[in-house]
């Protein structure tokens, strides 16, 4: 059995000390035996779920230096629920806008060829030196050097 008193939250749930889940999570480290491990949740009244959040607290080593931080420091490092909300909704938005500018990117890249591809149209098609008469309103003259010159005789 452990002797350290467990807390109360001002709603009335249970808050463990530090103190608390360093020595549990000892003993749940040395019960080896078949069901001393449920034995000791049981005894405890806790669920896996808690356990488990601890055991990952340890091993990313939150609990390291945590012993001499006061309650001041603590309570100073928590996220409220109201920030943690902001944070996820800043997140999406964060994640919508990254996708908004790669879609510009990729419709400013394709107006750039667009743009490029009229560009030459345009170019090569006047670079005639002449301007293009129907032959119809040519004389007859001009028709036949028209003729001549698209190699058409």
């Amino acid at each position: 059995m452990i002797d350290i008193e467990i807390g109360r939250t001002p709603t009335g749930g249970r808050q463990f000390p530090i103190a608390f889940r360093l020595e549990f999570i000892h003993q749940w480290d040395a019960a080896t035996a078949r069901g001393a491990r449920t034995r000791l949740l049981r005894e405890h009244n806790l669920a896996r779920a808690t356990v488990r959040r601890w055991l990952r607290s340890r091993d990313e080593g939150e609990f390291t230096g945590l012993t001499s931080v006061t309650r001041e420091e603590r309570s100073l490092r928590r996220m409220e629920n109201a920030d943690r909300a902001e944070l996820a909704r800043l997140r999406k938005e964060n994640a919508a806008l990254k996708h908004k500018v790669a879609q510009g990117e990729a419709v400013q890249e394709i107006l750039g060829k667009a743009y490029e591809l009229l560009e030459g149209i345009t170019t090569s098609s006047t670079t005639d030196d002449e301007p293009e008469i129907p032959p119809a309103l040519l004389s007859a003259t001009e028709y036949a050097n028209w003729l001549e010159r698209n190699k058409l005789y």
